[in-house]
């Protein structure tokens, strides 16, 4: 095995083995407590709503696992066509903005050809990393730089965060009840969803770090890829 699908599977197994824990141990504890007579229809009530919760996303999480195990085996089909860029990137923003109305991102992007790719993937893989980046910052908001560079288009999303980002900060961001809702994934999950995207595009994704222009991360799409 190489050195980066060790990695790969290190950090897939890391994941999953977060993201079981809390649901789980929350099942767990109000099963436990549904089974006491005395307690009162309140109070049953409150533990049925936080088994149901944390079920959903349980199977939100199975869902997610085998997207991004197809994804890496190269088990899940691309359907990639010629796509402008630009669109999609605001596509993500739009997308943010609707579901999370106090986080914004500013766009600029550069002349280049459009890259090849799968169209939804490529939109859920900028919606990923813009949500894990602007929902970390001080404000809320991000800025998305676009530019192509040899052969393909380097994305950067950053900002200003309350701490640097670290896989180490990812992994300890996971909240039993991630907010809003809909973002039912930890920040590990996120990104490991974007990862695997790229990487079924041969692109790749990485945190970055830098006191003058924010933290954030780098997304690499080749202009076109062998899927």
């Amino acid at each position: 095995m190489d050195p980066v699908t060790a990695a790969l599977q290190a950090r897939f197994l890391a994941v999953i083995s977060h993201e079981l824990r809390t649901p789980l141990t929350t099942i767990a504890s109000f099963t436990e407590s549904l089974d006491h007579d005395d307690l009162a229809p309140d109070e049953r009530s409150l533990a049925l709503s936080a088994v149901r919760r944390n079920t959903d996303r349980m199977l939100t999480l199975v869902d997610d696992l085998m997207v991004v195990s197809r994804l890496q085996t190269g088990d899940l089909a691309l359907q990639p066509a010629t796509v402008p860029l630009a669109p999609i990137l605001r596509e993500a923003v739009d997308l943010l903005a609707g579901r999370e109305p106090h986080t914004a991102a500013t766009l600029d992007i550069g002349a280049g050809p459009d890259p090849y790719a799968d169209r939804p993937l490529l939109r859920d893989l900028f919606y990923a990393v813009l949500g894990t980046v602007a929902s970390g910052a001080v404000d809320r908001s991000a800025a998305i730089t676009a530019s192509t560079v040899d052969d393909g288009w380097t994305i950067t999303i950053v900002a200003r965060q309350a701490e640097p980002f670290t896989d180490e900060s990812l992994m300890a961001g996971m909240l039993a009840a991630p907010e809003p809702p809909h973002r039912r994934r930890s920040t590990a999950l996120w990104m490991l969803l974007a990862d695997a995207i790229a990487g079924r595009h041969g692109g790749s994704v990485e945190l970055t770090n830098d006191t003058e222009a924010g933290t954030g991360a780098r997304i690499q799409l080749p202009l076109k890829h062998q899927a």
